[in-house]
């Protein structure tokens, strides 16, 4: 597939779509459950509650990220945004995950009639839509222009952490919506009313592998991953391209937020060289590398020998 069109797509364009896809979702699946009493759509209830408390942390998360560094937090509260991330998860799975399969194993043991089917088929008919669209916007911000056959490459290394977890919320919104119309259809044809209890536990079952997903992907960013190989050697590369600079002897990296990262660069130097003439390489370099890399938040530059 031909590359996803680059445009700019903020953070918070995504995760606002996102919430406002939620609450789409609980109205019109809570409706639908009621008149249908179908647990698939009550699955889709609960994912919807679920996604929506989720894309509420994250806006909080991101509100809060933006607070200013201080002396308490030098860095900033970049690192804010991992942990409402990380709150989102462990809401995913344990309500929307959890309760799903519970509900949809009691109605798989103890089958009940779904009335008004048409309207169920409507309701996730929409939500595929819906959750589909938010869902490119997502892809769209993760890619920034890349090709959609590398997006696992730039959900694995990306730090936008709130952007990773939108696509989660909506990929799970969009493959739950997919799941449960294939269930009903299921039933519709064959008449088994299992199928509807089947079909929650399987939206259960692959909730919860997605939840997993990016609960271990933001943990990573919590305990301080370091920038991928590529940016670090973009960032050896320009401390090398200054003339004074021999060689980069250490290079330690840490994420401290999204697109926010702290950078520490030993270098060795010409000999000889007076006090003015190292501050000059050293603000080069650190110019050098915020240019070709701007993620880079926090540019430390320490002149040592071998």
């Amino acid at each position: 597939m031909a590359n996803m069109k680059k445009a700019t797509i903020s953070a918070k364009k995504v995760l606002v779509t996102s919430f406002l896809v939620d609450l789409l979702d609980i109205a019109m699946n809570l409706a639908v459950a009621i008149i249908t009493g179908s647990v698939v759509m009550l699955a889709e209830l609960l994912q919807g509650i679920a996604d929506l408390t989720a894309a509420g942390f994250l806006l909080i998360g991101l509100k809060r990220s933006e607070i200013p560094a201080d002396k308490t937090y030098p860095f900033g509260h970049g690192r804010e945004m991992y942990f409402w991330t990380l709150l989102s998860s462990v809401v995913m799975l344990a309500v929307t995950a959890g309760l799903s399969f519970y509900f949809g194993f009691k109605r798989f043991l103890s089958p009940k009639f779904i009335d008004n089917l048409f309207l169920a088929y409507m309701a996730l008919t929409i939500a595929i839509a819906s959750n589909g669209y938010s869902l490119s916007l997502g892809i769209r911000r993760l890619l920034n222009g890349e090709k959609l056959t590398k997006i696992f490459h730039r959900f694995a290394h990306s730090s936008k952490v709130e952007t990773k977890a939108t696509f989660i919320l909506d990929l799970i919104g969009t493959t739950s919506a997919i799941l449960g119309l294939f269930a009903l259809t299921l039933f519709g044809v064959t008449g088994n009313l299992r199928y509807d209890g089947l079909g929650a536990m399987i939206i259960g079952i692959a909730l919860g592998v997605l939840s997993l997903l990016l609960l271990f992907s933001v943990r990573s960013f919590l305990i301080g991953k370091s920038a991928p190989f590529q940016t670090q050697k973009q960032i050896i590369e320009s401390a090398k391209s200054i003339p004074g600079v021999l060689d980069v002897l250490d290079l330690k990296t840490a994420y401290v937020g999204p697109n926010k990262l702290l950078v520490n660069i030993e270098i060795h130097i010409k000999n000889n060289l007076d006090t003015d003439s190292i501050e000059k390489i050293i603000d080069k370099v650190k110019s050098k590398v915020r240019k070709d890399t701007p993620d880079a938040f926090h540019i430390q530059v320490e002149p040592e020998t071998p």
